[in-house]
């Protein structure tokens, strides 16, 4: 029988653990230690700037006994993209797809709701965080050690940065049931961030769905391309790869997505970060890419983009999901395959989980608290309903 977690004030967590940035946060990584953290290693060595100018944050470590946690400080103000904001997330993300919404009546109410729960959110400084366990991903991937670490690391954190909520993103319970409901035991408050989508290689029903078997035929049957895997990208292929993913998730969405530069994707192809596959036209030009990121046994994909300007009937997102999911499959893993879609998601055997940000506020002021406490009295109530029963 597992044990519950320990209080956050509990005596035995005043142990020795090390917050550092900067070149002090390098230095436990030389050697080649925790080769793991090889992705974050790059957020201490590169400026915000180089990576993608809205994911602006002071990155550092933490470290507890003989493991390090990526750490990531954050401050209200600027159009940064929701990794790095919840306000963000939840006011101005919702502000640019209200055009969804065919009722004026609506689009009207909604954007009087949201710009007031913006402007208390802003006053609340809700923005302002520590989060670890992250790698400002749309999608981040956490350590099974995660619970065990989580009274010492919050303790150490609420410590050094006293006027800061300490945050976790992305926590769910698919792969462990009991992990959000734990993260309260310890003071965390869970608040409704959206729904999200897997499938389990390690079974691979999804394979005999139909819409799958499509989706893999439609790779077979397009006519002058062929399939790119890591190792055949050249470092001449960074700028043509961010183009791709700005084609679709910031011109055909949001530009609040991470703006990834070619410097990224440079080092990420370089240090293989990511695992990149894509698509290259006979004439050498390549059209359609994904990227994965994966810890332990599950992987996400943060990354995807492709050629929107050429006709839609070639189908590239159709036939990047067959590809990512054949992968998956013969490599038994578990995919997080993040939110939206969701109708095309569950067609394809997508099982759905709720998932919280994590906040822990009990060092703050009461203004302060207050602003976690409305986001997680409307979306607790409201929202988990709203996505659960809208397939979103």
């Amino acid at each position: 029988m597992t044990a519950p977690p320990v209080s956050i004030s509990d005596k035995r967590l005043r142990i020795a653990a090390e917050i550092a940035f900067g070149e002090k946060a390098l230095q436990h990584f030389e050697g080649g230690a925790f080769p793991d953290h090889a992705y974050w290693r790059m957020f201490l060595e590169e400026t915000p700037g180089a990576i993608a100018p809205n994911l602006a944050a002071q990155s550092g470590i933490v470290r507890i006994h003989d493991r390090v946690w990526p750490i990531s400080v954050h401050e209200p103000g600027g159009e940064l993209s929701y990794p790095c904001s919840l306000a963000t997330q939840y006011v101005r993300y919702p502000l640019e797809e209200l055009a969804l919404l065919k009722s004026r009546w609506k689009q009207a109410g909604a954007w009087c709701a949201l710009h007031a729960l913006g402007g208390i959110l802003e006053a609340c400084a809700v923005d302002r965080t520590v989060q670890w366990s992250s790698g400002l991903l749309s999608t981040n991937l956490h350590a099974p050690e995660l619970l065990e670490d989580a009274p010492a690391v919050t303790a150490a954190l609420v410590a050094a940065f006293p006027r800061h909520a300490i945050l976790l993103k992305n926590i769910h319970g698919y792969e462990d049931p009991s992990l959000p409901g734990r993260l309260e035991s310890l003071g965390y408050n869970l608040i409704t961030s959206r729904q999200v989508y897997f499938f389990d290689g390690r079974k691979a029903d999804f394979l005999y769905r139909s819409d799958v078997k499509r989706d893999l035929k439609a790779l077979t049957n397009l006519p002058g391309y062929s399939v790119v895997k890591h190792e055949d990208f050249k470092l001449d292929d960074a700028p043509r790869i961010v183009d791709l993913y700005k084609q679709l998730y910031l011109d055909k969405h949001s530009h609040l997505n991470p703006q990834y530069t070619a410097v990224f994707v440079a080092r990420a192809l370089k240090e293989r970060l990511l695992e990149f596959k894509g698509l290259r036209h006979d004439s050498g030009r390549l059209d359609a890419v994904y990227a994965c990121y994966r810890k332990g046994g599950t992987t996400s994909t943060p990354f995807i983009g492709y050629d929107t300007a050429l006709p839609s009937s070639i189908g590239f997102y159709r036939v990047l999901v067959g590809m990512l999911l054949r992968d998956v499959a013969e490599a038994k893993l578990l995919l997080n395959y993040s939110s939206g879609a969701g109708e095309f998601k569950r067609r394809r055997g997508a099982e759905a989980a709720i998932e919280w940000n994590a906040v822990y506020t009990r060092h703050l002021p009461v203004v302060r608290r207050s602003g976690y406490q409305l986001l997680g009295t409307l979306l607790n109530r409201i929202g988990r309903d709203f996505l659960e029963n809208n397939h979103i």
